[in-house]
């Protein structure tokens, strides 16, 4: 009798918990907006649980679902929250810029007692206190800080050189290497110099903390798959399921770094006009009124704007250079284009090219472009709507009869609108003259945003940019690469992580063939 009654409650808890998924998966349906059939219980994500996507990609498939081609949204759901993926560049517009104050917080958020490095920086923090965070931090970022700067760069471009040469076993004689690695030492070195004043070595000690950490951070893992995810899609859960968007040893290894160059830049009073700077400034305005709130006084607050600065500038100008180097690998005419164009530069320069320079090189921008167009490294974009008191809420018309309602996710799908037909003939064949001056002037706007637009767009795109920049100059400038035997012919995206990332690699061949060298000898 006991264990009728118990079996009679348990299935009545599990009819009441379908009805209600149910009653939830029918909420597109009922407000007139077309979707995608959701799978009872798990809704539109049960391509992420089965790991055949990470949801960065799986909303880009969503938007290229053949039924949906001609609709200006998608309606799909998170388990049971009723979402919207955003096709349509005019209401696209609307979320990034003309209506932005109806959405300036990303869905994702961290707990903030749990994860404090995650829940305060720059790029998860919520409103009002990201505004004030983006003014105080936007002072790096001028060009007149960048050009600044710069030397700092060049001399990890030095280190990149001998890099190459160390490993080099003989003039045009090729060998194989993990191109990712060494962008990636290229990259932590150049953030920890220019952002930190610190000389991490990456590019000469194999087991350099700062690259080590940074690799750690994003590494594509089964727990760090499923933090993502829930930081990402399920916000509510972040502190029952413990997730984390930065680790216990990375938080710790941030907090230990930042805190020692912070209290050695206050000793000694040096000034470098980098991102520490501009922490130390914070810590002391926070305590000439010590009875005033100031977000400065908690120290997690400084730490975070750190990480996620090093964390954004270590991965997005990395993947950019290994990912060109795969194009470029791949169709030798414009790596050879590219190489004259550089070597032409340096020969005119005396050998280090000045900023300005660097900035003027049209071909290696239209090459940077498209590497980004083609490998956006978060392929989506997420905000939340919230309506603003006292104003109707946002209507999605000309295009459907309904008006949003507060906590709606919405989600752009950035890599899928970079790959579009519509908008990029051809667009899975790298082709650099789609940014050429001329047919810049046809590019539909929000069909390209790489770095996001609008106010919330990524404060740090121009470093990024100057990084891989300089990177692909230095790497080019005495050596070329080709596709070997371990090089993939059909580029896969690991599933476990929410920016774009390869399996393994790229591996290509590097030759050093001193094409710099033997023409500034011959001069």
């Amino acid at each position: 009798m006991i264990i009728t009654a118990i079996l009679f409650l348990l299935l009545t808890a599990l009819s009441g918990i379908y009805m209600w998924f149910q009653r939830n998966h029918s909420y597109w349906k009922r407000k007139g907006i077309p979707y995608i059939k959701p799978t009872p219980i798990l809704g539109n994500t049960l391509a992420v649980f089965q790991q055949k996507r990470f949801f960065g990609m799986h909303i880009s498939d969503i938007y290229r679902d053949p039924r949906m081609e001609n609709e200006a949204v998608v309606g799909i759901y998170v388990f049971n929250k009723p979402a919207l993926v955003i096709r349509e560049p005019e209401l696209i517009k609307s979320v990034l810029i003309k209506d932005f104050n109806r959405f300036t917080n990303r869905y994702a958020r961290c707990d903030p007692h749990g994860d404090v490095l995650g829940s305060n920086n720059l790029f998860l923090v919520r409103n009002p206190q990201w505004k004030e965070i983006r003014t105080k931090l936007t002072p790096v970022f001028t060009s007149g800080k960048l050009k600044a700067m710069y030397p700092l760069m060049q001399e990890i471009c030095a280190d990149l050189e001998s890099h190459l040469t160390k490993h080099n076993p003989g003039m045009n004689v090729p060998y194989i290497s993990d191109i990712k690695s060494v962008c990636s030492r290229f990259t932590a070195d150049s953030i920890a110099t220019i952002a930190f004043g610190i000389r991490a070595d990456s590019l000469q000690n194999p087991d350099a903390e700062f690259h080590t950490q940074g690799c750690k951070v994003l590494k594509p893992t089964l727990m760090r798959s499923k933090d993502f995810f829930v930081v990402f899609f399920l916000p509510k859960l972040v502190a029952l399921l413990r997730a984390k968007f930065f680790t216990d040893e990375y938080s710790n290894f941030l907090r230990k770094s930042i805190n020692h160059v912070m209290a050695e830049r206050e000793r000694s009073s040096t000034i470098r006009n980098d991102l520490i700077d501009v922490l130390v400034g914070l810590r002391k305005e926070a305590a000439q009124d010590p009875t005033k709130p100031h977000l400065a006084k908690n120290n997690d607050f400084l730490v975070a704007q750190a990480s996620v600065f090093f964390t954004a500038g270590f991965e997005t100008s990395s993947s950019a250079m290994s990912f060109g180097l795969l194009e470029l690998a791949k169709q030798p005419v414009l790596q050879d284009r590219l190489r004259q164009e550089i070597n032409e530069a340096l020969l005119k320069d005396g050998g280090k090219l000045t900023y300005e320079t660097i900035n003027s090189l049209e071909y290696l921008t239209m090459v940077v472009d498209e590497i980004l167009r083609m490998y956006p490294v978060l392929p989506f974009l997420d905000r939340e709507y919230q309506g603003i008191k006292g104003q109707p809420d946002l209507s999605l018309e000309p295009y459907y009869n309904y008006k949003l309602e507060t906590g709606i996710p919405v989600f752009i799908p950035v890599y899928g609108l970079q790959r579009d037909p519509k908008y990029w003939p051809n667009p899975d064949h790298f082709d650099p003259e789609r940014f050429s001056p001329e047919n810049r002037k046809s590019i539909v706007a929000m069909a390209y945003q790489p770095f996001g637009l609008g106010p919330h767009n990524c404060i740090g795109s121009r470093i990024g940019l100057l990084q891989a920049k300089l990177g692909l100059v230095h790497f080019l400038k005495n050596h070329y690469v080709r596709c070997c035997s371990k090089t993939v012919k059909d580029v896969e995206f690991d599933p476990n992580t929410f920016v774009l990332q390869l399996h393994t690699g790229p591996f290509l061949e590097i030759i050093h063939d001193g094409l710099y060298d033997n023409k500034a000898k011959m001069l």
